[in-house]
């Protein structure tokens, strides 16, 4: 969870957005909770509709795969 939230922060800072805007956290704790490893999976997250996933998607599978190859 604390990497998720560490990506959303790095995400949102770039972009100038505060971080909710990037994923709520609740959809982080889900996130961590199910580990999705593709896009259809990341969409069964709540709060992660098609445009979400399109924008921001990628970066939190990458984050799930290196945690669990960790």
């Amino acid at each position: 969870l604390e990497r998720l939230k560490a990506h959303r922060l790095e995400v949102a800072r770039t972009r100038g957005y505060p971080a909710y805007v990037i994923a709520f956290d609740r959809s982080l704790q889900e996130i961590a909770a199910r580990r999705p490893t593709s896009r259809a999976e990341l969409l069964a997250i709540p709060g992660f509709g098609p445009a979400r996933v399109d924008a921001y998607g990628e970066g939190f599978l990458k984050v799930v795969r290196d945690a669990v190859h960790a």
